[in-house]
Formats: structure tokens, C-alpha cells, sequence
């Protein structure tokens, strides 16, 4: 009699999976189950990736049993079965780990993939002329106006707790409850969509009309033409025809305002996936996403793996933002998962962007993509003018030129908004002793301790140290302690000092830290409540403030001069997004630019002629140089706690790629990384460029079982990263 022996992927780092036998002969195993199995002294969730038939042998009998399955039938669909093997193939990550990150939390830890429930009520009896109290009268009102029902939850949410109505309702044979499926709610009632634009409806018309096909689109639309009103009617759209839509945003700060916009607008079920939201909501959006139940699911990265059984559209706003690249564990980017799960869905994918990616531009140009061009503003107003300042010529005070100053004081009397961008939180990045040169050093980085002052700490933004505010060198004790450069912290400080009558709002990580933080300083900033925004990246991305009528960027030369390849390219789409945050109403825009590098060429080309002659630019220098996009590019990572084994161990991974024949592979390094040491280990990184992509996969899967094999594999933490973003 043959034996099913189930082949179980499980969360560890090996790169394989693991055979078990079942523990009951009367389940249909299937392919995606999840099990709980003993794993050396654990014991592991796993899920089945794969049935054998085996004769009772010998080497069956040293199998263990499986403990319980947790399915009757599969969790994952084939499709996504799939979709996680690719990822395991193409990033050389371990299968059980891929796993990990494609299941939502309460899933991938054995609770029930059962959908919750909770209490509804509905109206049963037609309006009577029955005398009522007021909030029973308010009741009916609004359970009048949704025919299928309405969650206790959101009663409450709309008229206060009124337990004692319903039942008083309920006992009058009014209206009745029942238990129903937890769902989002359907705006009965969508606020009619705006006019399109010719632009704007080619954009629509073409999407719509490949419906049935894997079609790559780049919607390229400077900022403010009106890219979400597209993504708006492409789902209503969809909606209508029965298809469900995967919709993927940058940040969870846009989540809000991104919502709020779909759910006046479109009579759908719309959930939300997101880190900000609970473990439990996750699950529930996630089985309401697997039931067909939710039309339209909007996301950051990790929402790329919710199963969608009628896909019919993807959609990606800031197609070149690089939170959509996971910087550990397993190293995925979102828009090249996106891309594969429309092929093989064979649907549209619709990548939308005011500054493109190198990447995506360079799949026009090879006619993989085909262009949508947005070159108007949707609301008429129109394009700031942008000037450059001088920032090594007079200075008011912490880095804001006169000229800025005075620009400010103007916009700010004319009770406009005024935006400012710097980079960098915290209030001062050097601190140092005038008499000795001592400087505040992170003991576990290679990098300096950032000044927070409010908070009288210094603090490392790379490893998180802590430590408190030194009053005098610890070397000299001196106490003529100076601080160089300027945070978020301190402008915000400058700011309220020479407008102390005007609210200075600040907006960093260090300021959003509590839950709905962010969502609460939108809605005061367009409310009015502040007049001066001072902010990082958090600020530069897809927010409509329509006061904002000055921008003003400071320290901008921070990527002119950094060792990453991809930093002109990142400075120019940051540039171009903070910009375009300024005259987005009515009210027209300005944008002041302090650099000291005001003749560098970089600068010329980008305002004179825009971003588009910018990115074609440094493309030619990239196919020049053979890298990304034009070249493959991979970085085997190590670290270490010991100063030499992570270089000791990628030099003999360098000597296992030398071994082999090819030539299409250039191997570089190993070298230190930029930063050598961070959070107490020290790092080194090894890269591999290719022309093509297959050769460089073919290197790493022919080597993959002899690096695995070292001697230094269980010494050393080592990761491999395929299409890196982050070479530093």
C-alpha cells in the first residue's frame, strides 16, 4: 500500500522543504493546506506545497507525523500556490519564509479562516404612523436607507450608544437582527464624478479597452492632472463588471485622504491593508478580498499578495516610490510582483506617476509598456515657478536664506500656507566640542548622533541608541558644546521664533509616532489650523493641500554627491514631488530651491527642462555603464559581530563564482559596506551585474546548495537582495 508523505514548507532559513505523514487517513490533503508539524524541539506552522505516494519503506518509518491540520481544504489558491514559488525562484529566498510574508499574521499562526460575524439590524414593518422617541424616529430614518441592513457598530457610530431604541424597536416587531458577515459598508449615495479631460479619458478608454489582456501601462502625469480621478473611473468600471480591483499606495500616511476619495465617490466594498491597521481587521479584509466579498482592496506593498479570485485591474500610484521595495527578509518589489500577477491573470496594469522610474521608462522605450502622458493640471491651476537660491549667500538663520524669509513673510500675510522640505529629523545632526573636536558617535554605528532637543537626547537613526543630552565633552569636559546643520526640529523652532503669532506644524516620524497621528495633522493642515508645515519625505507624496502656495526646500544637495548610482534619480523625483505640493487650488504657486551648487548641471537640466529630459539623461549614462535598468544587478549581503568574517565569508562565496566558465557575469568585490558598521555588526556586501537576467539567476541557483554549505553560513547573518535599491 502506497503512503501520502506531505512535502511542508516551513518558516526557517533552509532553502527546501519537509516530508511528514499525515495524521489522518480520511482528510483530502491538498496543496496549500496549513499544518502544524514538530520541527527538532518545536513546534512549526507550515504550509503543503506538495503530495508524494511512497511504499512503506524503511525510510518512511523515520518520518514524523504531522500534529493537526488547521484546513479542510486549501487556504492559498493556486494562483497565489504559484505566485509564492516564483518568489522563492526568483529572489533565491527560502520557501517557508515566503510563506510568511504572503499570509496575514492571525493566518500564518493557525487561527480559523473563518470570516467574522456580528450584529445587524433591519427594518421590517413599513413606516407606520406610530409615535416614537426621537432616537428611535432616528433609527428608522436610517435603517430606511439601507434596505440590506446596518451593523450595530456603525449605528452607534452615527447616533451614540442606543441599545435600549433597538431593543425597544425590536420588540415592537419595527425591526429585527441578525448575525451577518463584518464588511465594509457601500456608499449608497457616490458624489457624481468630475469631467474628464481629453487626456484623461484616452487614458480611461485605452485601459479599458485591453480589459481582457496583460497590458502594461505607465500613466505619466505631472502633479495635480488628476492621475486618481483615472484610478476612480477605472474601478467604477470594473465594479460594474463584476471585477475586483488591487489598488497599491507608497505610504500609509495617503491611506486616509486615498480612502476617503474612492468611498464618496464609488457605491463598492472597499477594505484596507495596511501595517496600521489591526491584526484581526487585516485577516478579515484579507478573507473578505478571498471570498469575493470586498471589490476594491487598497494597500501598501505587502497588499500585492491578497487573493483576488476576480482580478480584473491593478493599479500602482507612485509607480517610483521606493517603499514598494521590502529592504529585508524576503527582498521583494511590489510593482515587479504586481507585473507578474497581471500576466498571468491577463489583465491591465496601470502604473501611475509624476516622475517615473528609470525602470518603467526604459520598458517604454523597449515597448513593453505602452505611455499615457497627463501634461495638464485637471483643476486648471497652474505649474509653480521654481527658483533657485544661493544658500551660501545671506542667511536669516538655521539654513533659511533672506531670500526664503522674506518669501515666507509675503505668502504667510496674504493668509496662504507655506510648506518647507528638509530631509533630515531631528534637530541637529553634529554635535562637537570646539576645543578637542570631539563629535557625538553612535558606539554601535559608524555614524554620528542625531541632537533631538525637544526630548534632550541624542539618538541614532540607524540602530535606534539613545543616550542623553551630553552638557560637556566627555573627552576635554569642556561645555562649549556647538551643534551643526539643521533638522525638522530645529526650523520648526526658528520658524515659531520669528513668526511667534503663526501655528508651525511639524511633520516627521518622531511627530506621527501615535496611532491615526498623521491622519489627524492632515485634517488640521486643511483645516487651516497651521500655517507653517515643516516636514520630511512624509510630506512629498500625493497630498492635495490647496493653500499651499509656497514650497521651500532646504539642504538639497544631500543625493548631488552620494556614493548610491540611484541618488540623481531619487533627488530629481523627490524634487519634483515636493514641488508639486505648491499651488495645487485656485492660488498660484511658488518654489524656492536652496542649494550651493545653484551652476551645477544637474540643477539646469531639471528646472530648465523638466523632469522627463532628466530621467532620459541619466538612462544614457546608466546604458553607458551597464547598470540598472539597463544591466541585472544582485548584492549578497553579510554581517557579522567579528570585524573580518562577513569579508572572510563572501570572499569564499566570490571563490565558489570563480569556479565557473561563464563570462556573462561580472563578479565586484567583496567590499565593506559604505556604513561598515551598524548596530554593533560589521557589514560587506558582494555584487553581481549581468547584461541579462538569466545568466546571473543561473550563477546563483547553480551555487545556491555550496554557499548554504559553508563553514561560515552558521557565523555569519547573510542575505541575498536581487534588483537592490539601497547599495549604501
Amino acid at each position: 500500500m502506497k503512503l501520502t508523505i506531505l512535502q511542508i514548507a516551513l518558516p526557517c532559513p533552509l532553502r527546501l522543504s519537509f516530508d511528514y505523514l499525515p495524521n489522518n487517513a480520511e482528510i483530502t490533503w491538498q496543496i496549500g493546506m496549513r499544518v502544524k508539524v514538530p520541527f527538532g524541539s518545536r513546534e512549526l506552522i507550515g504550509v503543503i506545497v506538495n503530495l508524494k505516494k511512497a511504499n512503506e519503506e524503511p525510510n518512511t518509518a523515520k518520518l514524523k507525523t504531522i500534529i493537526e491540520a488547521f484546513d479542510q481544504q486549501a487556504i492559498l489558491s493556486s494562483d497565489l500556490l504559484s505566485l509564492t514559488q516564483w518568489l522563492s525562484d526568483y529572489y533565491h529566498h527560502p520557501i517557508g519564509d515566503c510563506y510568511q510574508t504572503v499570509l496575514p499574521k492571525k493566518i500564518r499562526l493557525g487561527e480559523t479562516a473563518e470570516l467574522e460575524t456580528e450584529t445587524y439590524w433591519q427594518l421590517i414593518t413599513p413606516l407606520l404612523d406610530i409615535k416614537l422617541g426621537k432616537k428611535q424616529q432616528a433609527l428608522i430614518t436610517l435603517l430606511n436607507e439601507y434596505s440590506e441592513g446596518l451593523s450595530q457598530k456603525f449605528i452607534y457610530q452615527q447616533l451614540g450608544q442606543c441599545r435600549t431604541s433597538l431593543l425597544g424597536l425590536e420588540d415592537k416587531k419595527i425591526i429585527s437582527s441578525f448575525q451577518h458577515i463584518r464588511q465594509p459598508l457601500i456608499n449608497h449615495n457616490p458624489i457624481e464624478h468630475c469631467q474628464l479631460n481629453e487626456e484623461q479619458l484616452t487614458a480611461v478608454e485605452n485601459v479599458w479597452q485591453s480589459r481582457n489582456d496583460f497590458s502594461p501601462y505607465l500613466l505619466q502625469g505631472i502633479t495635480g492632472s488628476g492621475k486618481t480621478e483615472v484610478y476612480m473611473q477605472l474601478a467604477e468600471k470594473m465594479v460594474a463588471a463584476g471585477k475586483q480591483i488591487l489598488i497599491l499606495i507608497p505610504e500609509i500616511g495617503l491611506t486616509t485622504q486615498f480612502v476617503e476619495r474612492f468611498k464618496q465617490r464609488l457605491a463598492a466594498r472597499i477594505v484596507v491593508l495596511n501595517s496600521a491597521v489591526s491584526d484581526g481587521e487585516r485577516k478579515q479584509a484579507w478573507l473578505l478580498a478571498k471570498s469575493g466579498l470586498a471589490d476594491i482592496v487598497i494597500g501598501t506593498r505587502s497588499a500585492v499578495f491578497t487573493p483576488l479570485p476576480n482580478l480584473g485591474l491593478i493599479i500602482i500610484d507612485e509607480e517610483h516610490d521606493a517603499s514598494y521595495k521590502q529592504q529585508d527578509g524576503l527582498r521583494y518589489h511590489a510593482r515587479n510582483v504586481a507585473l507578474i500577477r497581471a500576466q498571468r491573470a491577463k489583465i491591465p496594469i496601470l502604473m501611475g506617476s509624476a516622475t517615473p522610474s528609470l525602470e518603467s521608462l526604459y520598458n517604454v522605450e523597449q515597448l513593453r509598456y505602452q505611455l499615457l502622458i497627463l501634461n495638464q493640471r485637471a483643476t486648471g491651476a497652474s505649474i509653480p515657478k521654481i527658483k533657485l537660491i544661493d544658500s551660501r549667500g545671506p542667511s536669516a538663520n538655521s539654513g533659511i536664506s533672506t531670500v526664503l524669509y522674506e518669501a515666507i513673510k509675503t505668502q504667510l500675510s496674504a493668509g496662504n500656507q507655506v510648506l518647507l522640505f528638509i530631509n533630515r529629523r531631528g534637530f541637529a545632526p553634529v554635535l562637537m566640542c570646539h576645543d578637542c573636536g570631539w563629535q557625538a558617535t553612535c558606539s554601535h554605528c559608524d555614524a554620528r548622533m542625531i541632537m533631538h532637543q525637544r526630548r534632550n537626547i541624542l539618538c541614532c537613526h540607524h540602530c535606534g541608541l539613545i543616550q542623553r543630552l551630553v552638557e560637556k565633552c566627555p573627552t576635554c569636559q569642556a561645555t562649549d558644546l556647538k551643534t551643526y546643520g539643521a533638522g525638522t526640529e530645529q526650523i520648526e523652532h526658528t520658524l515659531q521664533a520669528y513668526f511667534p503669532d503663526t501655528p508651525v506644524l511639524r511633520i516627521d516620524r518622531d511627530s506621527t509616532q501615535k496611532v491615526n497621528a498623521f491622519a489627524d495633522i492632515v485634517n488640521k493642515i486643511r483645516q487651516g489650523g497651521a500655517k507653517i508645515l515643516v516636514g520630511t519625505q512624509m510630506l512629498a507624496k500625493g497630498h492635495d493641500f490647496h493653500d499651499v502656495t509656497l514650497v521651500g526646500v532646504l539642504d538639497a544637495d544631500q543625493g548631488l554627491f552620494s556614493a548610491d548610482f540611484r541618488s540623481t534619480e531619487s533627488l530629481a523625483q523627490l524634487i519634483i514631488q515636493v514641488t508639486g505640493r505648491a499651488g495645487r487650488g485656485g492660488k498660484k504657486g511658488e518654489v524656492f530651491i536652496q542649494t550651493s551648487q545653484p551652476q551645477h548641471e544637474f540643477w539646469q537640466d531639471l528646472l530648465k527642462h523638466g523632469y522627463p529630459y532628466t530621467a532620459k539623461k541619466i538612462l544614457a549614462e546608466r546604458k553607458i555603464m551597464a547598470m540598472p535598468p539597463t544591466g541585472s544587478l544582485c548584492v549578497i549581503r553579510a554581517e557579522s559581530q567579528d570585524e573580518s568574517l562577513a569579508m572572510k565569508f563572501l570572499s569564499d562565496v566570490s571563490a565558489l563564482f570563480h569556479q565557473a566558465t561563464q563570462q556573462e557575469v561580472i563578479v565586484m568585490g567583496p567590499v565593506p559596506a559604505i556604513m561598515e558598521k551598524r548596530a554593533g555588526r560589521y557589514r560587506a556586501q558582494l555584487l553581481l551585474l549581468s547584461q541579462q537576467r538569466k545568466p546571473l539567476h543561473q550563477l546563483l541557483d547553480h551555487f545556491m546548495q555550496a554557499i548554504g554549505a559553508l563553514k561560515l553560513t552558521r557565523k555569519v547573518r547573510w542575505s541575498i537582495d536581487i534588483d537592490p535599491l539601497d547599495l549604501l
